[in-house]
């Protein structure tokens, strides 16, 4: 597995710790995995200000600026446990 890949169960380990709701969870792990908020849109029929929306949410309970910092949590929290 590439280094820079998170698992599903990586990622729900930590988001779970930020109290994200279920349609948090899956918008986040669509976005680590290097998706597009256009994308995410398409995928779950929504707008994309809509998608843009959820992750200003997102990125405020974990407490990051923004999408690379977002990645970058699962990605500590991988290389701790090594």
């Amino acid at each position: 597995m590439n280094k820079a890949e998170i698992t599903k169960e990586q990622y729900l380990k930590t988001a779970r710790k930020f109290g994200f709701t279920r349609r948090e969870l899956e918008l986040g792990f669509l976005k680590v995995s290097g998706f597009s908020n256009r994308r995410i849109a398409y995928i779950f029929g929504i707008s994309e200000q809509t998608v843009k929306n959820h992750f200003t949410h997102i990125y405020e309970k974990a407490w990051v600026p923004g999408r690379k910092e977002f990645r970058e949590l699962f990605l500590q929290d991988d290389n701790s446990q090594q």
